[in-house]
């Protein structure tokens, strides 16, 4: 079966209890035992481990009723080692003000709408020492929630280097990745930020045998795809396009995800490229004038002192690797996908 890690999951043992802080409940009638507002902080040397769950679908469940939501391997949980098999239940969400998330989970545990939480976990490493003020709270009930909320857009991302993929969180400046066009060509610069993933900024997931995709694809909205089906030809001319993200959301195969936060990478060349990420044609980061102003103060310097030509009073305007779709050609586009 497939594996998901859930990369931020924090031991009860790490959480600070003084100052009306307390540690995340227990599940109690399906929901956090206790009511809102549950002020929640970590320690200062706290630090999040890994646990892998293997499953026959991409949905994290409250409530499994056979053994197909299971730990992969033996994990230790403050001083409590649970064994490869044992049962991974999630139970409820809760919510701050400013849409962070965090989940409780049950290992070894038969659900049963009062479990006891074995860890918390987040889709966002959470900040050792902030204090986290819980406002809402929601019972996940038979609405699952897909294991890429847990996920970073880094995490699991492959992307296609000579001799087979690499993790993107593992690349760095000087790496050769293959690109469509161009063979092996050297990483010029890597940056991220960590936005809210609602609104404008909320993710799209690209479905495992959609596009190429090997394995579900998460990407930012205005992330362009590669899409060379025969309808852009006869749509545009063109045989191939590159077509936002956003524009081939179609409610099935193509979703819009929001979460809580999300962090979104670039991989950047000296040209514009298209490259494969979990199987998928798409495009490297490309710095138009819309992608300077999402970036912050510390990234725009380095990569002016790498590009210096990319200065807003210099004109740089690179080629696209591809021709770009209208939203309106990307939105038809979508319904041959």
């Amino acid at each position: 079966m497939p594996l998901y890690t859930l990369r931020w999951v924090y031991q009860l043992n790490d959480f600070d209890t003084t100052g009306g802080n307390i540690t995340p409940p227990n599940e109690q009638g399906a929901r956090a035992a206790g009511s809102a507002p549950f002020n929640i902080r970590l320690d200062p040397a706290a630090q999040p481990i890994q646990i892998v769950i293997d499953d026959d679908d991409a949905d994290f469940n409250e409530a499994p009723t056979d053994t197909n939501q299971v730990l992969a391997n033996d994990v230790t949980i403050d001083g409590v080692t649970y064994p490869a098999g044992s049962l991974v239940t999630i139970n409820y969400v809760l919510t701050d003000d400013n849409g962070f998330e965090g989940f409780s989970i049950t290992i070894g545990q038969n659900n049963n709408g009062n479990n006891t939480t074995t860890a918390f976990i987040s889709n966002q490493p959470m900040v050792p020492g902030q204090q986290y003020i819980f406002t809402q709270e929601d019972n996940i009930g038979r609405n699952p929630r897909p294991y890429s909320e847990f996920v970073c857009f880094t995490a699991g991302t492959r992307i296609r280097v000579p001799g087979g993929t690499s993790f993107v969180e593992d690349l760095k400046p000087g790496d050769l990745v293959t690109t469509m066009d161009f063979g092996p060509q050297p990483i010029r610069w890597v940056g991220s930020r960590t936005v809210p993933g609602i609104g404008a900024r909320a993710p799209v997931t690209i479905a495992a045998g959609t596009l190429g995709a090997r394995r579900d694809l998460t990407v930012s909205p205005n992330h362009r795809i590669l899409i060379d089906d025969p309808a852009t030809e006869l749509m545009t001319g063109e045989p191939s396009l590159l077509v936002a993200a956003k524009h081939l959301v179609n409610g099935q195969t193509i979703r819009t995800t929001p979460r809580g936060f999300v962090t979104y990478v670039h991989i950047m060349f000296d040209a514009h490229q298209v490259i494969w990420a979990n199987g998928c044609a798409s495009e490297s980061f490309y710095l138009g004038e819309y992608a300077q102003r999402t970036l912050d103060t510390d990234q725009a310097r380095e990569l002016l002192a790498l590009f210096p030509e990319l200065a807003p009073d210099t004109g740089w305007n690179a080629d696209m690797a591809y021709p770009v779709a209208t939203s309106h050609e990307g939105r038809v586009l979508a319904t041959y996908i």
